[in-house]
């Protein structure tokens, strides 16, 4: 991982271990550059006997691989080779050394003990927030060919309206206003007693307010949420001015782990954002903006 750290780059590999619990100190290894010592004024004062700090590392590292998939899929592939496929490649070599130290890496990067049961749910759970992340871009994008049914609307009606597209896609299985957390969420998808997604919608009130929205779908989540997203509504004449304002607040909150890759042409933004929990794990958060009348 200290060999990783050098190819992250500083804020997000910083990010990483913020709030991760661990106190930086002088670094043993003192060879290479700014951010593999940063790596070692962490790593090399952590007590690798102790189970619970072994488990926080171990949030840390799932954080860097994180970041380090961002970083290679950002640039194009060499040759014929997609990003994506040499991310794969590289993913498998990571994996052949955590093999070694009797760790299994999962695909939605969790570090775990080798022979400890993967939950045979995870990956379906990434494919379903995937999908319920494609019904709200596509109920976005009929609500904006059809403004009569946003104009004068409140954030609850336009709640309401995505409440009908996910129900549908889902069988019901989406509702509104649900006790989760520290409250009442817009929008919780749960299949088999579990959430695949929780959804916050607010309206964008500025970038002096838009970190209390965000903080604010943090308390709806728990342990267990790792898939979240915020349906931005905009009134407004230049809306990309505040999409990308609204970007740049979540890739420069304190707890900002990683950015993707934006997704313009779909008008989707993905972020993980680690929880303020004592133990705090990643969550997975996408900005879907609308613009509405």
């Amino acid at each position: 991982m200290r060999e990783i750290s050098s190819r992250i780059e500083l804020s997000p590999l910083r990010a990483c271990w913020e709030g991760s619990g661990f106190t930086p100190g002088p670094p043993k290894d003192t060879s290479g550059a700014q951010r593999k010592h940063l790596f070692s004024s962490y790593a090399d004062h952590i007590t690798w006997s102790d189970p619970e700090q072994v488990a926080r590392a171990l949030a840390v590292f799932e954080g860097m691989l994180r970041a380090y998939r961002n970083e290679m899929e950002r640039y194009p592939g060499s040759g014929e080779e997609t990003p994506q496929q040499k991310w794969g490649r590289e993913l498998d070599r990571i994996r052949r050394e955590f093999d070694c130290d009797g760790y299994q890496i999962t695909e939605s990067l969790r570090i775990l003990k080798a022979g400890e049961s993967r939950p045979d749910h995870e990956m379906a759970d990434v494919q379903l927030y995937a999908e319920a992340l494609r019904v709200l871009r596509h109920a976005r994008n009929q609500m904006e060919r059809l403004p009569s049914v946003t104009r004068g609307k409140g954030e609850e009606d336009i709640r309401d309206v995505l409440l009908v597209a996910l129900g549908a896609a889902f069988a019901g299985r989406c509702t509104a206003e649900s006790l989760n957390g520290a409250g009442k969420t817009d929008l919780l998808l749960r299949i088999g007693d579990r959430n695949v997604l929780v959804g916050e919608c607010k309206f964008w009130r500025g970038s002096t307010k838009f970190p209390t929205d965000i903080d604010q779908l943090f308390g709806y989540l728990t342990r267990y949420d790792s898939f979240a997203v915020l349906p931005l509504f905009i009134r407004a004449a230049r809306p990309e001015e505040i999409v990308a304002k609204a970007a740049q607040v979540l890739s420069e909150h304190p707890r900002c782990v990683s950015v993707a890759v934006p997704d313009h042409e779909g008008r989707q933004y993905k972020f993980v954002l680690r929880s303020a929990s004592l133990t705090p794990w990643n969550v997975e958060v996408a900005l879907i903006p609308f613009v509405i009348s």
